[in-house]
């Protein structure tokens, strides 16, 4: 009975704690009484907005349809203490709103949420309007960066988000928005956010080294320069080692793979990398022994006439320069460290020597 009694106590307890969590939670209920037209001037980007805004056709065709239909989805807006606006969703749609000259767009308000409860509801609200893995890689990886960062500070916030997407979804009619994936879980493991953008854990992990990179790099990585495995080999490099492979890949259009990155991550633990290695390493000469060729030269008719008549042959002459440079290398080995007209003196003196003797 004791035992029950304890259990029954604990369970409660932890009831309550359960209760007091779900009490921090932000509830969001709103209907249409809810959405309201702010100016389109007093709507401020969300900080370092991490994806691209339409361009081109895919621009054109979202003024055409605002044109025709209006804004139906309301735009998503974060309220701050200092009573301005940030976007959370809808970039895109605010700007396309001024392009055609409409002065107030239709918004939905959200206050008292933190920073990462703001971001949180950017990343879920943009990604699932659009497909991730049509981004370039740079931006793919910042994004996973970004989730799987704010998961691990506190846990995913998912009745909130569900409740965000519900509403807008009924507001919209289902209209130019997207069927959204649920996320009835806590995302804070990179295997969990890889799950939620249906991509592997070890995709997520490469994906987040690739977002340490300085951005020439990246740009390198977005035009296949350079591969995406060997963008996680150089993220473990310095900074500075970074910038110098950058250079020389623009300098010399180098393309990078996995082989060379290695290569060259190992030489940077060893503390070996500079220019001339770095090239050596990209054009595959690194390491190994090449094998020069002497080049051939002239000795001069004027420096042989000095010991030949033009009557003797090239064969005789080359015979001798060969036998004078079999005789001269042994010389030297006699005189380590002198200079030649020394060594050509002590010969001339030991010769003289001879003779008088």
């Amino acid at each position: 009975m004791e035992l029950k009694r304890d259990y029954e106590k604990m369970s409660k307890h932890f009831q309550e704690i359960e209760k007091e969590k779900q009490a921090s939670i932000p509830t969001i209920s709103f209907d249409n009484s809810k959405v309201v037209q702010l100016s389109v001037d007093s709507l401020n980007p969300f900080p370092n907005h991490p994806f691209e805004l339409y361009t081109g056709e895919r621009f054109n065709d979202l003024t055409d349809s605002i044109k025709a239909c209006g804004v139906i989805t309301p735009l998503l807006i974060r309220k701050l203490d200092d009573n301005t606006y940030q976007i959370l969703s809808g970039h895109n749609r605010n700007q396309a709103a001024k392009a055609i000259g409409l002065k107030t767009v239709p918004c939905i308000v959200l206050s008292d949420l933190t920073d990462d409860d703001a971001l949180m509801i950017m990343l879920d609200s943009n990604t699932n309007q659009r497909s991730v893995s049509e981004m370039p890689i740079s931006q793919q990886a910042h994004i996973y960066a970004l989730d799987v960062a704010v998961n691990k500070r506190q846990g995913k916030r998912s009745d909130l988000i569900k409740n965000i997407e519900k509403n807008l979804e009924i507001l919209s009619n289902g209209a130019d928005f997207e069927t959204f994936s649920p996320s009835g879980k806590k995302l804070n493991t990179v295997q969990e956010v890889g799950d939620k953008y249906g991509v592997s854990k070890n995709t997520v992990a490469r994906l987040i080294r690739i977002d340490t990179l300085l951005p020439q790099l990246k740009e390198h990585i977005d035009n296949k320069q350079i591969s995406v495995r060997a963008g996680v080999e150089l993220s473990y490099i310095t900074v500075f080692e970074q910038a110098l492979i950058a250079k020389i890949i623009d300098e010399y259009s180098f393309h990078l793979d996995e082989h060379k990155a290695h290569q060259l991550r190992e030489l940077s633990k060893a503390h070996k990398l500079d220019r001339i290695i770095v090239v050596e390493v990209f054009e595959e000469k690194y390491g190994k022994s090449v094998n020069k060729k002497l080049k051939s030269f002239t000795i001069k008719p004027k420096f042989l006439s000095k010991y030949y008549s033009p009557t003797v042959s090239q064969d005789v002459i080359a015979s001798d320069v060969e036998a004078s440079m079999d005789v001269w290398q042994e010389i030297k080995t006699f005189y380590p460290d002198t200079a030649v007209d020394d060594i050509k003196n002590n010969i001339i003196n030991l010769l003289n020597n001879q003779k008088q003797q």
